[in-house]
């Protein structure tokens, strides 16, 4: 019977043993980047993919104190790597100079208290498990009692021993950051992510259009007024609808141009290496505007739809997330046997905020 409850005893605490030993290599695969105090993310979006490629694994190589994970994907690079905390900096000058940096996070915290609470758990399962030693080696023991004490103590190694195992590697990660950085072809992910950002953006616009060859008398020299303007995306694409009236007009001929409705839909394009629209003040852009214009004149007859496409640069004045101070200049071209009557220089000013 003795020897049934030995053994009893003995397997129970093998069983407890390598239940520690799995409970140790769980605590390993928490998430490394948790046991160092700085964490850092970077996302940058690249035109020229292979040479910021080349240039962020150089710097990995040379500067990195361990390689957690770096993933390859065509048009992609995902990299996980410590470095010491005085080599962030360098990174940020690196990182700057290859393109556009879409997200820049540094979180520190201090891992002070961590360690004093580790500290004081190692000391209070040491007292404990002195204690239960102590008390296995008293001679008249019931078995119950010795087989508790003895499940207990492999419990308290195992938790001693993950203690100490936790305090060594936040020691160890001291003045270390971890980094998580994504490197992307802008080609290939022109926005970052595939998806199409809505906007409520409502405003109203002025335009004043100087025509390169009026007719005498048919047409004036140029035109202004006033449209609505109402964005829709952030990428930015656009409506507008207005009405231009002549800046002169002819008192004799019936046939005279005396009103132009527009109706355009038209989208901006940031250049890759001045911003990329995201400052607040002088965003430069390119711009396209596709659409119709109908001609009236003062006899009221024949008014006719004229397609139009007008191809611009514009320059946002200012841009914050609730309004838009924008203007532009481009070229009106009507698409027509009128063409060359009614195309000219187009400027347009206009003023949106977001509803």
């Amino acid at each position: 019977m003795r020897f049934s409850c030995r053994a009893l005893v003995r397997l129970k605490l093998l069983l407890l043993l390598h239940i520690g030993v799995l409970a140790s290599a769980a605590a390993q695969g928490s998430p490394e980047q948790d046991t160092y105090e700085t964490q850092k993310r970077l996302t940058v979006g690249v035109t020229k993919y292979a040479e910021a490629q080349l240039g962020i694994t150089r710097f990995i190589r040379a500067r990195a104190v361990r390689v957690q994970k770096q993933e390859e994907a065509p048009g992609q690079l995902t990299a996980e790597f410590v470095l010491p905390t005085a080599a962030l900096p360098p990174l940020d000058s690196l990182v700057a100079t290859l393109g556009f940096v879409l997200e820049n996070n540094l979180n520190a915290h201090n891992l002070t208290a961590r360690l004093e609470q580790l500290a004081a758990e190692e000391e209070r399962l040491t007292a404990q498990l002195a204690y239960s030693q102590t008390r296995l080696l008293a001679p008249q023991l019931p078995a119950p009692e010795r087989e508790t004490l003895g499940t207990e103590i492999i419990s308290l190694q195992s938790q001693l021993a993950q203690a100490r195992q936790q305090q060594q590697r936040l020691r160890a990660h001291q003045g270390q950051a971890y980094v998580v950085l994504r490197l992307y072809d802008e080609v290939s992910f022109p926005t970052g992510n595939h998806k199409v950002a809505f906007v409520n953006m409502p405003g109203v616009e002025y335009g004043y259009l100087r025509l390169d060859n009026p007719k005498a008398g048919l047409t004036s020299r140029s035109y202004q007024g006033y449209s609505i303007k109402y964005h829709f995306t952030r990428g930015k694409s656009y409506f507008n609808l207005g009405v231009y009236k002549p800046t002169e007009k002819s008192a004799t001929d019936s046939a005279f141009v005396n009103e132009l409705f527009m109706i355009n839909f038209g989208q901006d394009f940031y250049p890759r290496n001045f911003g990329r629209g995201r400052q607040k003040f002088l965003n430069l852009y390119t711009s396209y505007q596709i659409g119709g214009f109908i001609l009236n004149r003062d006899d009221d007859q024949q008014n006719d739809f004229i397609p139009n496409l007008n191809l611009g640069l514009g320059l946002e004045l200012v841009k914050t997330r609730h309004i838009l101070l924008d203007n532009k200049a481009s070229y009106f071209i009507p698409l027509n046997k009128r063409s060359r009557d009614l195309r000219g220089l187009l400027y347009q000013a206009s003023f949106s905020f977001v509803f």
